[in-house]
């Protein structure tokens, strides 16, 4: 009998403990669609700074629903850029994030967001997100360069491909980071028979040789 009360109250306290751990943290990201401009803004960053202190913790799905927000088409472009700051502020490297990512890489943030945050964000933060990233996000954007056809996306996608690749601990080598990926396109296009991701590919090549990354990275 004894030993019964002792398992139930064992049980019980393990339940207790997945509940708390379920409900620590959050699912849901501010909704941006609710929100007026100057709410929105004050919501996305006041988010992530408690987020990056360590005052909020996110569960997986809080990421997804990010994501989903992104994708509902129920935000306008300023918006979504607020969305992508707090994206972007989280570096996830989960496929579905850096995918919507490499899609809204060309969104420009009309209102370079408030006057100080802009030394910490420029004018696509997407691009940033990617490059925040780091890695975890060189094979999807070269997956992508064969079909890209926008010269402004394609020199974004190669302008994050040469800042991630010349990133060396804390320090950036631009050199480094234009050798690497000019030498990833030149392996793509070695392997490419169809002609026009063979052209896509050339001309990314030739903005790789040309390209000077922004100052401040």
């Amino acid at each position: 009998m004894t030993f019964c009360v002792f398992l139930s109250l064992v049980i019980a306290f393990g339940l207790r403990a997945q509940d708390f751990q379920l409900y620590s943290c959050a699912t849901n990201p501010p909704d941006f669609s609710k929100l007026s401009y100057h709410e929105a803004e004050e919501a996305g960053f006041s988010e992530a700074d408690q987020i990056a202190i360590g005052a909020k913790k996110i569960c997986p799905e809080y990421i997804t629903n990010l994501v989903n927000e992104l994708q509902n088409g129920r935000l306008d472009d300023n918006r979504k850029a607020l969305a992508i700051h707090l994206m972007g502020s989280l570096c996830p490297t989960d496929t579905n994030s850096i995918e919507v990512l490499i899609k809204y890489i060309d969104l420009k943030d009309t209102n370079l967001v408030s006057k100080t945050r802009t030394a910490l964000w420029g004018a696509y933060p997407a691009e940033e997100a990617l490059v925040c990233i780091g890695k975890p996000s060189v094979n999807p954007i070269l997956q992508h360069l064969p079909n890209e056809t926008y010269e402004l996306r394609r020199h974004l996608m190669c302008e994050a491909l040469v800042l991630i690749e010349g990133k060396n601990d804390a320090m950036f080598n631009e050199s480094d980071g234009k050798a690497k990926v000019h030498g990833q396109i030149t392996n793509l296009l070695a392997a490419e028979s169809d002609s026009s991701k063979k052209a896509n590919l050339e001309l990314a090549l030739k903005g790789v040789e040309t390209l000077t990354t922004k100052s401040g990275w």
